[in-house]
């Protein structure tokens, strides 16, 4: 199933989410919640972690990263 938003959109809902969670329970969220599914999560975090890993830095860091370039 694919995605009814952009991935920026899905990144900045998960990244907004005022759950006291982990930026991958609220990336699942935001990927359900606009019609995703788990292959979705799984491309999805995988960029995440791979960006944060490249550029050494946090997953909230890179994902805000990938949000700013659509």
């Amino acid at each position: 199933m694919a995605l009814d938003a952009p991935r920026s959109r899905v990144l900045e809902d998960a990244l907004a989410s005022r759950h006291e969670e982990g930026l991958e329970r609220s990336l699942g969220r935001a990927v359900r919640r606009h019609g995703g599914d788990y292959e979705d999560y799984v491309d999805l975090i995988g960029l995440v972690r791979e960006l944060a890993r490249t550029r050494k830095t946090g997953l909230r860091e890179a994902a805000r990263i990938l949000a700013a370039h659509p």
